[in-house]
């Protein structure tokens, strides 16, 4: 039974990269409209700051890196407020609003797919390795990363609108203060993509500073078992590390015959603890678990 969680699309990163190359002639045919009546300064500073966003996107989407999928999770979704932000400036005609919100709808929606995660970060990839996501905490998703995200899109593009609009006092004001604010926001969100368990020949290695100061290698001949964690598991054993933080949805556990060294992240001085068992939680589960198979990693 596999274990996936959410929409399941083959290969959810191509169908984004059509759409996206496509949005201009929706999203950004509306917002070009709505401000057709608009003073020169505005119309040519929107349409170069639209463009700018969009080969950024456009470009980030095809190199396959982590810090390309944070530009693509940070400003694809942004479409969804600006088309709801022009339609509040000038009205839009419901046909086109419709057309606009839809495809706005559908790039945000692939752009945060599990599965487009995994591809982006498996262009780092090189040799017989296979990456995949580690799910948010639950601690950061309904509450601080809403909000850090609202703070670096804001931060990004509420001081040029400004400019754009001849407000040069708040726009300066609002750049000074917002782009180092963007700045810190959209770095805390980019940790969020280089969370990842990685395949590799001799094992499996878990990479989560937010969890631990270092990735640490779990090596083929010590794993012992691979599989959904126990409903009865104690993870409050000394022998039990937990990077799984809360996050919602399934949750893996590895056992191993022997111990490793892990250094949990604390506020205080880090000690170095032996485990045996391992939780954590992937964005694709179900995935994780057919590549360990595949690797003959777990019988």
């Amino acid at each position: 039974m596999s274990h996936d969680c959410g929409v399941k699309i083959k290969n959810p990163l191509a169908i984004f990269i059509v759409l996206w190359a496509a949005v201009p002639f929706s999203v950004g045919a509306v917002i070009d409209s709505a401000f057709a009546d608009s003073t020169d300064q505005l119309k040519t500073s929107l349409s170069i700051g639209v463009w700018i966003l969009w080969g950024l996107v456009l470009g980030s989407s095809i190199i396959r890196r982590p810090w390309g999928l944070t530009t693509v999770r940070v400003f694809a979704p942004t479409t969804v407020p600006a088309i709801v932000a022009t339609h509040w400036y000038v009205t839009i005609p419901n046909g086109n609003l419709a057309v606009a919100l839809t495809h706005a709808g559908l790039v945000s929606l692939l752009a945060l797919l599990p599965e487009t995660g995994n591809l982006m970060v498996d262009g780092l990839n090189y040799g017989d390795e296979k990456r995949f996501l580690l799910r948010v905490p639950s601690a950061v998703l309904v509450g601080p990363l809403p909000l850090v995200w609202s703070i670096g899109v804001f931060g990004t593009f509420a001081g040029p609108i400004l400019f754009a609009t001849n407000r040069w006092v708040f726009g300066l004001v609002l750049t000074v203060v917002g782009w180092p604010l963007a700045a810190f926001s959209i770095r805390s969100m980019h940790q969020l993509a280089r969370r990842w368990l990685v395949f590799v020949p001799n094992g499996l290695v878990i990479h989560d500073y937010l969890a631990t100061r270092e990735p640490f290698l779990l090596r083929r001949q010590d794993i012992s078992s691979l599989g959904p964690a126990a409903a009865d598991v104690n993870i409050d054993s000394e022998r039990l590390i937990d990077v799984s933080q809360l996050a919602l949805g399934p949750v893996l556990q590895v056992a191993l015959r022997g111990d490793v060294e892990v250094v949990p992240r604390s506020r205080g001085i880090s000690e170095v603890k032996r485990v045996e068992q391992i939780l954590f939680a992937p964005t694709r589960p179900g995935a994780v678990l057919r590549e360990a198979h595949r690797r003959n990693l777990v019988r």
